[in-house]
Parts: C-alpha cells; sequence; structure tokens
C-alpha cells in the first residue's frame, strides 16, 4: 500500500491504543492478541512512513504525528459509524442513537422540549445527553463521542473542522443576589466589581476567557476565582447564598436556579454571545440526530434568545 493511504481497521486499532494508552489493555478490549495488535501498529507505521507512538514500561505516548493522526482518526471512525447508523435508519425507517452534547443554557431550555417533541413522535429512538462547558464538548465532537454540540459559538482558529448554524444570541452579565452590596446600583465602575469575591467556571471555559479578555482589555487583572466548578448549577445556587458574583448570561435568570438573582449592573464587563448547532464537517447527520437538529431550530425561532 502506498503512504499517504490508510487500512480502516488498522486506524481503528491505533486509535483505540491511543484512547487506552497501553497496547496490552487495547489488545484485550479489541480482542485480538497483544502480538497481533502490535504487528498492526508498526505495519501503520510502516504506512505513515514514520513512528506515530514512543512504547515503554508503563504503556505508550504517542508522537506529534501520532497524536495528530489519532484526530483524524477520531473523525473518520465516527463518520464511518454515522454512515452505519445511518444506513440501517434509512434501511428501517426507524430507530437510532443520537449522543448530544449540550451547554448549561440548553439543558435547562429548548432542548428539552426539542428532545420531548421527537422522543414522543418516534419513542424507538435513543437520545444520549452529555452536558458540560464548550472545551469538554467540542472535545467530544472532534473525537466522535458526540453527533453534535449545542453551545456557544466557538471562538475563531478553534473551529477548523467544525461547522457552526447560529441559533441565539445573549449578553455575558455579572450576576448575584438581590442582597448584593452592589445589587440595585446604576454603571458599577468594574474596578469596583472585581474586587469583589467571584465563582467562576474553570480558566478553559468561553465564559471565563471572555471575562478575562474584557478585564485584561480595560488594563485590569482579572479576578480569582474563590471558587471554581464547572457546575453552573452549582454556581448559580452558591451565588444565591453569598455574595460571590458570577458571569454567565441573562437567560440563566429564567432558570429554577438563577430565578433568586439580578443582574449587577456593570456595563464594562457586559460581553455578547452567540449559541448554536456545532457539527463536525462536512455537517452529516443521521435521520434521527437530523430530525432533534430542526426541532431544535424551530424551537430558537420561536424564541431566539437562550
Amino acid at each position: 500500500m502506498d503512504r499517504g493511504t490508510f487500512d480502516l481497521r488498522l486506524l481503528g486499532y491505533f486509535f483505540r491504543t491511543a484512547q487506552v494508552g497501553n497496547i496490552t489493555r487495547a489488545a484485550a478490549e479489541l480482542n485480538v492478541a497483544q502480538p497481533t495488535l502490535s504487528k498492526a501498529l508498526k505495519l501503520l507505521e510502516d504506512q505513515v512512513g514514520t513512528p506515530l507512538m514512543e512504547r515503554h514500561a508503563h504503556g505508550i505516548t504517542l508522537t506529534p504525528i501520532g497524536a495528530r493522526l489519532a484526530e483524524h482518526a477520531g473523525v473518520v471512525i465516527a463518520q464511518v459509524r454515522d454512515a452505519s447508523d445511518e444506513i440501517a435508519q434509512l434501511r428501517s425507517g426507524k430507530g437510532g442513537h443520537v449522543r448530544i452534547g449540550a451547554g448549561p443554557s440548553w439543558v435547562r431550555r429548548k432542548l428539552p422540549e426539542a428532545i420531548s417533541r421527537i422522543t414522543e413522535q418516534r419513542p424507538d429512538v435513543l437520545v444520549e445527553v452529555q452536558t458540560g462547558f464548550d472545551e469538554s464538548l467540542l472535545r467530544g465532537l472532534t473525537t466522535g463521542a458526540l453527533d453534535f454540540v449545542v453551545a456557544e459559538r466557538p471562538l475563531e482558529g478553534e473551529s477548523a473542522n467544525l461547522e457552526f448554524r447560529l441559533l441565539t444570541a445573549d449578553d455575558l452579565v455579572c450576576v448575584g443576589r438581590p442582597e448584593h452590596r452592589l445589587a440595585g446600583r446604576k454603571n458599577v465602575p468594574a474596578t469596583e466589581a472585581l474586587a469583589m469575591a467571584w465563582a467562576l467556571p474553570p480558566e478553559d471555559t468561553l465564559a471565563r476567557r471572555k471575562l478575562d479578555g474584557r478585564v485584561i482589555s480595560l488594563g485590569l487583572t482579572p479576578p480569582r476565582a474563590m471558587v471554581m466548578s464547572t457546575s453552573l448549577t452549582f454556581l448559580l445556587t452558591h451565588a444565591t447564598l453569598t455574595d460571590a458574583l458570577i458571569y454567565t448570561t441573562r437567560s440563566q435568570l429564567l432558570s429554577a436556579e438563577g430565578s433568586r438573582l439580578i443582574e449587577i449592573d456593570v456595563p464594562e464587563l457586559v460581553t455578547h454571545r452567540e449559541a448554536g448547532l456545532i457539527y463536525r464537517k462536512p455537517g452529516l447527520l443521521t435521520p434521527a440526530a437530523r430530525a432533534i437538529t430542526e426541532a431544535l431550530i424551530a424551537e430558537c425561532q420561536a424564541d431566539p434568545f437562550n
């Protein structure tokens, strides 16, 4: 076989080994003998023309080229699985397993309504929803663990292999409880708000990066989180019990947890957020997944605020 072409079976072996990080465990999961897997991986390296992994006593470490190939392999394997699922659904006219990644605001509004509409129409469809902040969801999308994601638009330069369809827009604002010392005031200076206690998501999330970026653009130092969590539900609840400020969308004030909070008027820290559907290129979806995205689009057209 010429270099530059790959055996799909070998690519699948390599991808699972890269995920597991150990040839022995990968062989057991793939139900092949370890020598067979080792030979298969060596054959793939011969096809690529360069080492893909470094073998050591405790497992394997991917080379830079191996790490990049593993990313591509995840997408290829996901597309093959999607093609198989779609053919099965088209042949039978029913069924399907849809894997969705959903940002915090979508778990509370619009996505539940869209999924409920489709599962009532198609009770044979299995829908799996994984929640979290943007980075973990996009990682699941690019590796093939998710069919599509509904979340904030990725930043420029971080979406080369992704497609985005805008569904809603909102602003990220400072939020606190009505008893907060800044509550009720107009045009609170950013310096005064930044001096307060904060509860924030991790630094690699888009909301946190937008807040830090806006603060730095003002020539100020980003706030230090006294509490940090990947759970927006926790952050909202924490803010109702303390004088901590959080940074989230206005739509979160419509949620059960956010209904006891108010916007703290700090105009200098407001940023804009666009959110919607995120797919792997070229945006191919199974019939079941496509039905859910169409229902979600209809929900957002009726109310483009989330």
